[in-house]
């Protein structure tokens, strides 16, 4: 009976050892976890900023192009008026 009640008393004790054992398993595991949550994040922020990157990059070569042709247009209509007013006719 005596036996019994020290197996039954040592029962919690043995099962706190059980888990002591297993906490750098879980400490590990939770680390993983945290450092996956961490690289998707980061991925997800690099994919968003290729995006920006890419949106801003054709943005910025459609305008280039609208002020290339309104350079050629501003080059065109000043040689107009400088043969017009030297009173020739552009050919």
């Amino acid at each position: 009976m005596v036996l019994g009640l020290v197996v039954l008393a040592g029962l919690p004790l043995l099962a706190f050892f059980a888990l002591l054992d297993k906490v750098p398993d879980m400490i590990g595991w939770i680390g993983e976890q945290i450092e996956r949550r961490r690289d998707a994040k980061r991925a997800r922020i690099e994919a968003e900023l290729d995006r920006t990157q890419a949106e801003l990059r054709a943005t910025i070569l459609q305008l280039a192009a609208e002020l290339g042709a309104d350079a050629h247009e501003a080059r065109k209509a000043m040689i107009r008026e400088s043969y017009l007013h030297r009173g020739e006719l552009p050919q």
